[in-house]
């Protein structure tokens, strides 16, 4: 199998000769940064808007919704911006509290949101070490991706979208079978699904009374696991499943390869400030650090 840096170089000459597919919006490409190790088991960047930060969770062990998977084992570290590994463990449980095996994440009312297993979980930015549970009604399955808006924060469970208030109140919110990826954005909300004939990008009403709308790009995709989405509207996905990172334009019909030959790209994470996306591979203990390149 080719390296990520080897196949990504190719990937990058023939876009910037005009190879990329078009689309409304811009032609996207990555450039490969760096890649930090000495993670294990990556599985969601996630970057604090207000400061650059990347929170990397790692789930330890790969199982996620038996009771031997509660092991005590996991943690989430932090890069500084730009990808330098800041500190390992800065969330790794306490005696009265475990992180056994956190997953998605995001930012919420000054605390980082995050799953855990089978718990919605999160601790104050300010005091990492001050981790509290979050109760999520209508579910006692594995929670894996977290999403916020100004309002709420969605999780995604066994083929259903969740969602909590500010208050921590909440419970089931839409079904989606194979959910997987859920992303808010601009008022409003899309997710992944990574059922492997079947693996799309959908739309969510917000309000929650309307089914799903499926992009219908499903014949395209082997497993979709993580989704963000840049400021012209351009979807980026990680197809874990296909070990490959796409873009799809905001006429949401142009699917563009931006990256391939990686070993299960989770959910990746997006600094907008500085126009860098963190890619974890699941299976080598890595975070590739990539700047987003356009010639619009």
């Amino acid at each position: 199998m080719k390296t990520a840096l080897s196949v990504l170089c190719a990937l990058c000459a023939a876009s910037a000769c005009g190879c990329a597919a078009g689309g409304s919006g811009k032609t996207w490409r990555l450039e490969h940064v760096s890649s930090v190790k000495g993670f294990n088991i990556p599985e969601c960047a996630e970057v604090n808007p207000a400061d650059g930060t990347v929170y990397v969770s790692n789930i330890f062990a790969v199982t996620r919704d038996t009771v031997g998977a509660l092991d005590s084992n996991g943690f989430i570290a932090t890069l500084a911006p730009g990808g330098k590994l800041k500190k390992l463990k800065t969330v790794q449980g306490t005696e009265a509290l475990k992180v056994h095996g956190p997953s998605g994440m995001c930012f919420f009312n000054g605390y980082l949101y995050f799953n855990d297993r089978n718990n919605l979980k999160r601790c104050p930015l300010e005091n990492p070490s001050k981790i509290e549970v979050v109760p999520v009604e209508g579910t006692d399955h594995g929670f894996n991706d977290a999403g916020c808006d100004a309002n709420y924060v969605y999780v995604t469970g066994q083929d259903a979208v969740f969602r909590v208030d500010r208050q921590g109140t909440g419970g089931k919110f839409v079904d989606l079978k194979g959910v997987n990826g859920v992303k808010a954005w601009k008022g409003r909300l899309f997710a992944v699904t990574t059922d492997k004939e079947h693996s799309d990008l959908y739309e969510l009403d917000p309000a929650g009374k309307d089914p799903p709308k499926a992009f219908g790009l499903a014949p395209k995709f082997a497993g979709i696991d993580g989704i963000e989405i840049l400021d012209d509207g351009t979807f980026l996905i990680t197809d874990c499943h296909g070990h490959k990172v796409y873009s799809i334009a905001a006429d949401r019909k142009t699917v563009t390869l931006l990256a391939e030959g990686l070993e299960y790209p989770a959910d990746l994470g997006v600094d907008h400030k500085r126009g860098l996306v963190y890619v974890p591979q699941f299976y080598r203990n890595t975070v590739e650090v990539y700047r987003l390149r356009s010639d619009d």
